[in-house]
């Protein structure tokens, strides 16, 4: 029998429930409910909008829009309605039309750091995308400075400030929050990259101990991550090849990508990306980041800027990383970040050459046996689905152990939010540094 939803308390009640099946990720369950509180209150903004939401996250984006639309009609500046509006339109591939929907909801309210994050995603001027990104940091940093902040949150504001480059101010207020002193997992994972976007590697590594006991001591399976599907990777590595081949940029495989289709056809099955390297070039090119970031239906990460080493992006499901190559006398030298200690590996340098893998034709090193010795060891040619490049591999140069045993640690954290306990194993026995105990002092 279907409840009685007319009454105030009732209608609050269950709007209340259908935000908490949206936040969760359930907008299958929030729309009968929705529907049927629009029925009795049909003039109840915060009904339509909650039903517009749910709408837009089942991918319903027509009805969405209509929904979002009629809102519009009795408040024209109301920000979420205009946020809202902007996301259908771009699902719609509007970009224009989003834009306009996204500049009018900051417009209307500078504190809408959601509309501002929308801005950077899809606008193609570089100067107003970090324009729209610091914005967004200022704008959430707001949000928190009441004392009773959750800690989802305060992991959204120091994403917000890494993705400013502005980490060091991220560490201070997670430091200084009372909100942020809590053992909860949201908070230990923005500590420990706050620590280590700011170069306190250190200090990240214990950041990320504490993260991992607390997964070891509590499980959280994370239903999220996607799975690795090899034939779709396949066919993102060929768009991302076509995408950079019509800007005039050659990429070619490496990494886990190039051990794979060498050794065996195609991507590794327990993989987790695919892994694309190009040169610099002498006057400081390709501009990566202006080709993401103009290409339709690509998403340049937040943090990207002009000029960097490497762009990590998912794409349709699958993760995408593009490591440019500098060369350096005799050698190619690659890696996250220019900062110093940070990830980077080191090749003897190479030319490049084509090669048949899977009936299609790859660019690739020109000696990739040597190449892949140089990354993964003279026992290359041996599966081993515990190794990871950034922890163990010979060709790591100038890097702080510290920062190799955060990425062991980190890596671990993400084997177990997966259930896969024996890579988590297998990742911190390989840190070159011992787990640090919570009392440990961080020392470089």
């Amino acid at each position: 029998m279907t409840q009685d939803i007319s009454g105030s308390q009732a209608h609050q009640r269950h709007l209340r429930r259908s935000l908490t099946w949206l936040r969760n990720g359930r907008a299958d369950l929030a729309l009968p409910v929705l529907r049927r509180l629009e029925t009795a209150h049909p003039g109840d903004p915060a009904i339509k909008l909650t039903l517009a939401a749910a709408l837009l996250r089942t991918g319903d984006t027509e009805p969405a829009l209509a929904a979002f639309e009629s809102v519009l009609q009795a408040h024209p500046a109301h920000t979420s309605a205009l946020h809202g509006r902007g996301l259908c339109l771009h699902a719609a591939g509007d970009t224009p039309g989003a834009l306009d929907a996204f500049r009018r909801a900051v417009a209307s309210d500078p504190h809408a750091w959601r509309a501002w994050r929308s801005i950077a995603d899809i606008t193609p001027y570089e100067d107003e995308r970090v324009h729209a990104i610091e914005g967004a940091a200022d704008a959430v940093r707001l949000t928190c400075q009441a004392e009773e902040v959750p800690p989802a949150r305060l992991a959204d504001l120091a994403t917000a400030l890494i993705e400013a480059r502005t980490p060091a101010t991220a560490v201070q207020i997670l430091a200084g929050h009372p909100a942020a002193q809590q053992s909860d997992p949201a908070l230990l994972r923005a500590r420990a990259r706050s620590l280590y976007h700011a170069g306190d590697h250190a200090a990240a590594l214990t950041e990320a101990a504490r993260l991992y006991r607390h997964f070891t001591a509590t499980p959280h399976p994370d239903a999220s991550f996607s799975p690795f599907i090899p034939d779709r990777a396949t066919d993102v590595l060929i768009e991302i090849r076509s995408l950079l081949a019509n800007a005039g940029v050659e990429s070619f495989l490496i990494a886990g990508t190039l051990l794979g289709f060498h050794r065996n056809g195609g991507p590794l099955p327990h993989d987790r990306d695919i892994d694309i390297g190009v040169f610099r070039t002498p006057d400081g090119g390709p501009d990566i980041a202006g080709i993401l970031r103009t290409a339709p239906g690509i998403l340049l990460p937040r943090i990207a800027r002009p000029g960097d080493r490497y762009f990590g992006l998912m794409h349709r499901g699958i993760g995408v990383d593009i490591f440019v190559h500098d060369r350096s006398g005799p050698h190619l030298l690659t890696g996250f970040t220019h900062m110093p200690g940070d990830i980077q590996w080191r090749f003897n340098a190479f030319d490049l050459r084509s090669a048949r893998y899977g009936g299609q034709d790859w660019t690739i090193p020109s000696d990739p046996g040597r190449y892949l010795a140089e990354s993964y060891g003279p026992g290359w040619q041996s599966p081993d689905t515990g190794f990871a490049s950034a922890v163990s591999s010979p060709a790591l140069h100038a890097t702080s152990p510290h920062v190799r045993g955060y990425y062991a640690v980190m890596r671990a954290v993400r084997a177990l939010a997966t259930a896969d306990t024996a890579k988590a194993a297998a990742l911190i026995a390989a840190s070159p540094v011992p787990l640090p105990s919570d009392d440990t002092q961080p020392t470089d």
